[in-house]
């Protein structure tokens, strides 16, 4: 499922942009957007040196070819490509798309609508990734990346020192087990909202209640909210407030 984001907005295509700092681990590169209905392929670089494959390198080449049913990745170094790593097709012409890569120390995870794919073993250091492109069949709602490994359980206070009337929280997560939970925080550590999905039981509960729309249940709820906590069987790849 492809979800939209605060700041999507239609992106030309081809698209080039040149990454503000080297990428780090946990970082996560978030493309979506929708395949032509006539769609042959699709291509994402991850460029260092110059803005194009050539003169530049590839660290990351990933080659989406509906003419062959195939999702390609490969690394183009000294002027030369290196051995093919294929997967099936994840996406399909005419439809939305959301294809993510993840930066480890060991590699590139691969992740198709939210379904890993593909772990690329670096054959390049991934600090020289200096340029994003992404050019062929396709139109662009979204371009995204940050994050960082976060080590759970994992606390925070808000930006402005409490959450906001209207701002959200954007949790990007793996979860690894039956349940995890998230609680924003009140002072003195009170939890003044408790989220638990409980995987086994095929239920989210929020207070206790099943999920919906919950009232406050604090006096000021513009300033109550400090902080939140993360915790349980879950991997969180990124946390922003919007």
């Amino acid at each position: 499922m492809v979800l939209a984001h605060p700041t999507d907005a239609p992106i030309p295509v081809p698209y080039t942009t040149k990454l503000g700092q080297p990428l780090l681990p946990g970082q996560t590169l978030d493309i979506h957007g929708k395949i032509n209905s006539d769609a042959s392929r699709v291509e994402i670089n991850l460029l260092h040196g110059a803005a194009q494959i050539d003169p530049g390198q590839a660290v990351l080449h990933v080659n989406l070819r509906f003419d062959e049913k195939k999702i390609v990745m490969n690394t183009y170094m000294d002027g030369a490509w290196g051995k093919e790593e294929r997967e099936s097709m994840p996406f399909k012409q005419g439809e939305k798309f959301d294809l993510k890569m993840r930066v480890l120390v060991d590699g590139m995870e691969i992740w198709c609508d939210d379904k890993k794919v593909h772990l690329y073993k670096h054959r390049m250091p991934f600090d020289q990734i200096e340029y994003l492109q992404i050019k062929g069949d396709c139109t662009l709602s979204g371009v995204h990346w940050g994050g960082k490994f976060y080590q759970v359980p994992w606390e925070t206070g808000f930006p402005d020192g409490h959450l906001r009337a209207s701002q959200r929280i954007m949790l990007h997560a793996i979860p690894k087990g039956d349940r995890w939970n998230l609680d924003l925080l009140g002072r003195g550590g009170d939890i003044l909202f408790h989220f638990n999905p409980r995987f086994k039981d095929k239920q989210i509960f929020v207070n206790n209640e099943r999920i919906g729309t919950f009232q406050h249940r604090t006096e000021n709820p513009t300033q109550d909210y400090i902080g939140m906590r993360i915790d349980g069987e879950i991997e969180v790849t990124n946390v922003e407030f919007v």
